[in-house]
């Protein structure tokens, strides 16, 4: 019964990727024409709309570009589901229905937790980044009277991913914008120290401060920071290394036993074996898992 249903569940996955595919395609040209229209129509087909996944969506699309992960959210997503149930059809033919059931839930999770990785990384990158650009845009303040024109001359120095956000705020300058509005930009970083940096700008401009030493100083602060921060992601590391590689080992112990044994082999081969090896599979993961987000939560605090 339950393969039944993964196998219909499957080939109904691929027909809806394919389609969606298609017509992504389609509206990615319908689109390059409607920039040539005064008012573009917006009537895009979601297949994540259609199923209600609006929400899920949009939640992951601001986790890949947290992460810098340049994919479609709802394509990555349609994927994912796609890969999750073909893997557990063939975990449920082999006789591991338990594990086959499972695994979609594990590999949620784990992609879950790969992309706040990624975009804790992105964001400590960007942070060292901004610290090396402001004190860039303090030196241009003492030779530029300009704030725009310094930053400007700064932000054609900086790099991805900074470099996103810097551009952003350079093209509100170069439209004319006002440096309390070109700066809301940088109030879209997941940074404290940035969007902080931002409104000691904006008090600094109003009270007519020297902006060359308030930039000194943030730079200052951020050097204390990132040290600190380096520090701790050295001991997180260190921390999961140790639990990775202990599950690691129990794993491949596990399954080097059952491979060189004939009477280990025939004992999981059996549905009791095999509900034994789901269980420890699960087991292993959760409690790895379980330890990695603790240890992420004790450094945040």
């Amino acid at each position: 019964m339950a393969v039944s249903f993964l196998f219909g569940t499957a080939v109904f996955m691929v027909v809806v990727l394919l389609y969606s595919i298609r017509e992504n395609r389609r509206l990615k040209l319908k689109r390059r024409l409607e920039r040539h229209l005064v008012a573009p129509q917006k009537n895009e087909f979601s297949v994540a709309q259609m199923f209600g996944f609006k929400s899920f969506i949009e939640v992951l699309d601001k986790k890949l570009q947290r992460s810098g992960i340049k994919s479609d959210a709802e394509e990555a997503f349609l994927w994912f589901v796609l890969f999750s149930i073909v893997s557990a059809l063939f975990l449920s033919l082999k006789g591991f229905a338990l594990l086959g059931l499972s695994l979609p839930v594990m590999l949620y999770y784990l992609g879950d937790y790969v992309l706040e990785y990624l975009g804790r990384r992105r964001i400590r990158k960007t942070e060292e980044q901004f610290r090396d650009f402001v004190k860039m845009l303090g030196a241009y303040l003492k030779m530029v009277p300009s704030f725009a024109g310094a930053f400007i001359k700064a932000a054609e120095e900086a790099e991805n991913p900074l470099k996103e956000h810097t551009d952003r705020v350079v093209r509100k300058f170069e439209l004319g914008e006002d440096l309390e509005e070109a700066l809301k930009e940088l109030k879209n970083v997941e940074s404290t120290y940035i969007k902080a940096w931002a409104d000691s700008i904006i008090f600094a401009v109003r009270m007519k401060s020297d902006l060359s030493r308030v930039c000194e100083r943030t730079a200052k602060k951020l050097y204390e920071r990132i040290k600190m921060s380096n520090r701790i992601a050295s001991m997180t590391v260190q921390a999961k290394s140790l639990m990775v590689s202990l599950a690691g080992v129990m794993i491949v112990m596990m399954a080097a036993t059952v491979m060189s044994s004939p009477d280990f082999l025939r004992t999981y081969s059996t549905p009791v074996g095999k509900v034994v090896i789901a269980y420890a599979v699960l087991s292993y993961f959760i409690s790895t898992f379980y330890v990695l987000k603790k240890i992420d939560k004790e450094m945040e605090l």
